[in-house]
């Protein structure tokens, strides 16, 4: 019993070591301190933090599960690098239930969930005009899951969840991209429109143009 019950402590300290790690490159990737495509090393991770490898082992086993990283070889992880058909692929899913999900916004949308999206999309031209790119990207997250939750749906809301993280990467260098940030914000102004007008049809299509929009510049060849 005493030898299960240390056995048990021991996990469950090593686990929130793991989470620790884990934490701590998750916020490192998506902030691009880590940049996509980069190596990740766990003997040179863990003696930089001076811990074991086990937790940044499961740290890393974490993160490829959910993604963020590869697994190229046996021997080699990288960061995951947002290629072109990455990002047409993540799109298309991004249509399939973003569309979902503002059809059923229009239809059951309230005024402070209007005034809401006004507020993300104000925030967003303020972050343009300073040139923040990662605020920008915040910002644009912050809409788009704002029309995920307004929609009321769990499983819109899991399945988004899902993709979160791969579109903050992609935002990342699809907002860097643009020569106004200004049209990233203004992109929006046209899906809130749809949405006040009470028609689902329209807010269904103006979403889909929003993406596959972005998805060009980002893309020219899409």
């Amino acid at each position: 019993m005493t030898g299960a019950a240390k056995k048990d402590s021991s996990t469950i300290q090593r686990n929130t070591v793991a989470d620790q790690v884990y934490a701590d490159l998750r916020g490192r990737i998506l902030s691009g301190e880590i940049q996509q495509g980069e190596r990740i090393v766990e003997a040179a991770l863990a003696k930089s933090l001076g811990i074991s490898r086990a937790p940044v082992r499961e740290a890393v086993n974490r993160l490829t599960e959910a993604g963020l990283l590869e697994s190229r070889t046996h021997f080699s992880t990288t960061v995951l690098q947002m290629t072109p058909e990455k990002v047409r692929q993540l799109y298309a899913v991004r249509v399939a239930v973003e569309t979902l999900a503002i059809r059923e916004v229009v239809r059951r949308h309230r005024p402070e969930d209007i005034e809401l999206l006004k507020g993300l999309i104000k925030e967003m031209m303020a972050r343009a005009k300073a040139k923040d790119v990662p605020g920008l990207v915040e910002a644009e997250l912050a809409f788009h899951e704002a029309l995920w939750k307004m929609a009321a749906n769990p499983y819109v809301d899991r399945v988004a969840g899902l993709l979160f993280d791969h579109m903050r990467l992609a935002l990342t260098v699809d907002n860097a991209g643009y020569s106004d940030l200004m049209d990233v914000a203004r992109e929006h102004e046209p899906l809130l429109a749809a949405i006040v007008s009470g028609d689902p049809d329209k807010a269904a299509q103006a979403l889909s143009t929003h993406i596959m929009t972005s998805l060009e510049t980002f893309v020219p060849s899409a």
